[in-house]
């Protein structure tokens, strides 16, 4: 590998400029000297790009085992918190079946409470209701844009005569096969 070995990917492309340089004085001939620069430097890039794709794949890795970390313990929370559920359940129970309000123990005090939950049937709405929800602030109308729509309403059209609210930003990435 040598001391190339430890060049950084900028090192590397800094060298393709001080070749481009040196063809640019050599006015534009490709002696020996150059070649064999080029040559070099190019290893040296094939080598550096293998080695990050490398890292690449070790980082993939480690996505998927933290991946599937995430799920196991996703898992182990959602029986803890079932858990926890299924004994606040049999409290209450208790408490409904005993006819109690309040207990009181050497650790805690146990009340019995009620909330509520409210729920809207928006599928039964009326567009006039739904209008008039709106107006009385009970409501709110969403906008909300489809962007794979607009691409493929726009997709043909020149940059020049796209509607200026369209942004187009675009990434270069490196493909692997």
């Amino acid at each position: 590998m040598g001391e190339y070995s430890k060049k950084t990917l900028n090192d590397i492309l800094d060298d393709y400029h001080l070749i481009e340089s040196k063809i640019i004085e050599n006015d534009g001939e490709l002696d020996d000297d150059l070649e064999t620069l080029l040559s070099l430097n190019t290893s040296e890039l094939e080598m550096k790009l293998d080695g990050y794709e490398g890292f690449i794949k070790y980082l993939d890795g480690q996505i998927n085992y933290l991946k599937e970390m995430e799920a196991h313990y996703m898992k182990r929370m959602k029986v803890l918190v079932n858990t926890k559920k299924k004994c606040r359940d049999s409290m209450v129970r208790a408490f409904s079946s005993t006819d109690s309000k309040k207990i009181k123990t050497s650790n805690y005090n146990f009340t019995m409470c009620e909330s509520e939950s409210w729920t809207v049937d928006t599928e039964n709405l009326t567009e006039d209701l739904k209008s008039n929800m709106i107006n009385d602030g009970l409501a709110k109308n969403i906008f909300k844009v489809s962007v794979s729509e607009v691409k493929n309403k726009y997709k043909e059209v020149s940059i020049e005569d796209k509607p200026e609210w369209i942004t187009i930003d675009k990434k270069k990435y490196i493909r692997v096969s």
